[in-house]
């Protein structure tokens, strides 16, 4: 599918879900980060996953 599918971006949010459940925020925040950017720049800013990201990255900070 590729880095910038749709299904790839989303399994990212979730991957970095994981992440922050475990305590692992070193980890989340970064791939939340790089997630955005490319949600954004594939999806555009009013997407579904781009707002999930969104929202993810929001609560962490």
């Amino acid at each position: 599918m590729g880095g910038d599918h749709p299904r790839t971006l989303g399994s990212r949010n979730n991957l970095a879900h994981v992440y922050r459940s475990a305590g692992d925020l070193g980890r989340a925040i970064p791939l939340l980060e790089q997630t955005l950017a490319d949600s954004e720049r594939v999806l555009g800013g009013e997407h579904p996953i781009t707002k999930a990201v969104q929202d993810n990255l929001s609560a962490l900070r």
